[in-house]
């Protein structure tokens, strides 16, 4: 049996959320474990609740940047990878993504997919941050084994530089 493990940042009810709900119960239950990794508490897992898909929640996981939060999650992360030994882990949002796939590299997990929803250099942000943080989006490109992007839009601001325009496709 394969385990699949889908961590998202927030657990409210989105498109983001609508998206990874609708996947992780697509997965047949004979052939695949599946279980979701959220920040807070909300809509979306109320909804895996009725169904039966386990949700491990991360308190501290929230969408604003906190450098001693975001330390604390990373740790988490690296704590629920090594336990619950995933074959694939799917990262969605921007945050989670980067910092999940440096977790499941040092898990060794198999396999890390993440998806774009979109990209947070297109914020009102000083040119700065937009440039760190598209240099932070490169990064969990290249750490993931393949990206999706969920539209034409998305994948064209993809940061596509050295290594990562081959692991990035659209649906």
């Amino acid at each position: 049996m394969k385990k699949v493990l889908f961590v998202i940042t927030k657990s409210n009810w989105g498109g983001a959320q609508r998206y990874l709900y609708d996947l992780a119960t697509a997965f047949d239950g004979e052939f695949f474990d599946v279980a979701v990794v959220a920040g807070g508490k909300g809509d979306l897992e109320k909804k895996l609740m009725e169904i039966n898909i386990r949700l491990i929640s991360i308190p501290s996981l929230g969408r604003d940047i906190s450098f001693f939060k975001d330390i604390s999650v990373f740790i988490e992360l690296l704590k629920i990878f090594h336990n619950e030994k995933p074959d694939i882990v799917h990262l969605n949002s921007s945050k989670v993504g980067g910092l999940g796939a440096f977790a499941a590299r040092l898990t060794f997990v198999p396999k890390i997919i993440f998806t774009a929803h979109g990209w947070a250099f297109n914020e009102e942000r000083p040119l700065w941050q937009k440039l760190i943080i598209r240099i932070f989006c490169w990064v969990t490109i290249f750490l993931s084994h393949d990206t999706i992007a969920v539209s034409k839009a998305v994948y064209n601001q993809a940061p596509k530089l050295f290594f990562t325009k081959s692991k990035i496709s659209i649906i």
